[in-house]
């Protein structure tokens, strides 16, 4: 008899529209695990997929209020950094404005005693006199688009680009410390900052005067960029240079592939010569991740990876793209292991499994993908796993957990069911994805935690990492059978 019968009376009497008649939690769970193996009719069938989405969606609610409070957060902190950088910005242009204005002074005081005795120090002081109103205006002249790139980086912010928005603030911030001497080189990054700048809020509003804003900012990126290739090759190369020419090409590629995609190749590869010569400068794998004021990397707004994933797009035949990228993924996630950041490495965790197994567009795996996933991707997912959190977490950590609670590998993939008795509950209750009492934990509700900071719930040995299918017996029985197979 199921276990369900009479919600699934009520919901069959309802014509399946009494959504409250639907599983949810630990009694669609149960239900799960009777029906495995099982010939059940359509309608079961249709029962508990109705089940399982309903209680997806209902995940996916909380979890959007949780985001929603900490877009809220960081949208508060994002304007406040932007204050924080106009009010430098003024004080920076104010300081510049009395220096040069003394200078003047001065110049007008020397011009005069100079004509009296000699011509040529009153050229002198006229041409210090002219270089001081020309680096005035330009501190002016940037000083206004720094301002102009906080604003967009607030209306980000209101949109939802929190890391875009972080980025656009990270320009403005590398600007303002002088980080960038060469006036040839800011100038062309703040242009291109525009340009993508606005080409987000673009795809955001479908606004027109977004898009005059961006038609202007390619026109002044386009004059940049001719008085860039004069002094490019004499450029230093220093990391915040390098870091900026990446950008700078990357921008380029982007707004040139909409009409020519050969010269966007070009630009891209160009990207990609910038972003090679700055790693071959790092001392470890995560520090472009790392640097003091990041412009190529701020979470989800990662330009390195765009770039890699443009040239894989438009040179498709050159297999050297692949290998960068699937390197760039797992050292982000190593970066966010050794930063702690466990809920964040968990997310991207998933997200290099569906690029290992070429389904991103999907977003899941099924049993066949798991049965032929790549066994040395898997093997230093594991490793990044059980290196940075000591030991206690990582597929091979859950494996054991697993096999310690008298369960089996048996399986039989062909027909997709387990083969002999477990206990599987044992093993979901001991890694924390189940409560004591068998209630099975929404995603937001796993701590993810290992410090303990700040009276935060310590997770449990194994807990990560996991998917928004982790508590399902045949997914992981799947994925511990791999782990055999491939010696892990």
């Amino acid at each position: 008899m199921r276990p369900y019968a009479e919600n699934y009376r009520q919901w069959i009497l309802s014509q399946k529209e009494d959504d409250s008649r639907l599983l949810r939690g630990q009694a669609l769970v149960e239900a799960e695990n009777w029906a495995e193996g099982k010939s059940l009719s359509f309608q079961d069938g249709e029962f508990l997929a109705a089940s399982r989405t309903l209680q997806r969606k209902e995940e996916l609610a909380e979890t959007e209020i949780q985001a929603e409070l900490e877009r809220e957060k960081k949208e508060k902190e994002a304007a406040e950094r932007a204050r924080r950088i106009e009010g430098k910005a003024k004080q920076k242009a104010e300081k510049q404005l009395v220096t040069a204005r003394k200078r003047m002074r001065l110049g007008v005081v020397v011009l005069s005693v100079t004509l009296a005795i000699t011509g040529l120090l009153g050229i002198g002081a006229f041409i210090e006199l002219q270089t001081a109103h020309k680096n005035t205006n330009e501190l002016n002249q940037s000083i206004d688009k720094i301002k102009k790139l906080s604003a967009v980086a607030s209306q980000l912010q209101q949109k939802g680009k929190t890391n875009e928005a972080n980025q656009f603030l990270n320009i403005a911030g590398l600007v303002l410390q002088d980080k960038i001497n060469n006036s040839q080189l800011k100038e062309a990054l703040l242009n291109s900052s525009f340009i993508l700048g606005y080409q987000y809020l673009a795809d955001a509003d479908k606004d027109q005067n977004q898009k005059q804003d961006l038609e202007s900012a390619e026109r002044n990126f386009t004059k940049s960029l001719e008085e860039l290739s004069i002094i490019e090759n004499k450029i230093d190369k220093t990391f915040d240079n390098l870091a900026t020419l990446v950008y700078i090409n990357y921008v380029k590629g982007k707004s040139e592939e909409r009409s020519n995609k050969s010269k966007a190749l070009a630009d891209y590869k160009k990207a990609f010569y910038y972003i090679s010569s700055l790693k071959s400068k790092f001392k470890s794998n995560v520090e472009l991740f790392s640097l003091n004021v990041n412009i190529l990397y701020n979470g989800n707004a990662d330009i390195v990876a765009l770039l890699y994933r443009k040239l894989k797009e438009l040179d498709s035949s050159n297999k050297d793209y692949a290998k960068p990228l699937k390197k760039h993924l797992l050292n982000e996630l190593d970066y966010l292991m050794q930063q702690q950041r466990w809920r964040e490495a968990n997310l991207k965790n998933g997200k290099f499994i569906f690029y290992s197994a070429g389904k991103e567009e999907q977003g899941y795996l099924d049993l066949t993908d798991i049965r032929n996933f790549n066994c040395k991707d898997l093997k230093q997912l594991d490793t990044l796993w059980v290196n940075n959190s000591k030991g206690y977490f990582g597929y091979s950590v859950q494996k054991k957990i697993y096999l310690s609670k008298k369960n089996s590998l048996d399986f039989n993939w062909e027909e997709r069911v387990k083969i002999g008795n477990d206990k599987y509950n044992d093993f979901t209750k001991s890694v924390g994805w189940k409560g004591q009492d068998g209630k099975v934990l929404g995603y937001e509700e796993l701590p993810m935690n290992l410090s303990g900071a700040g009276r935060k719930k310590i997770s449990m040995k194994g807990e990560l990492p996991v998917g928004d299918r982790g508590e399902n017996l045949v997914i992981m029985r799947g994925i511990f059978l791999r782990l055999e197979t491939c010696k892990l």
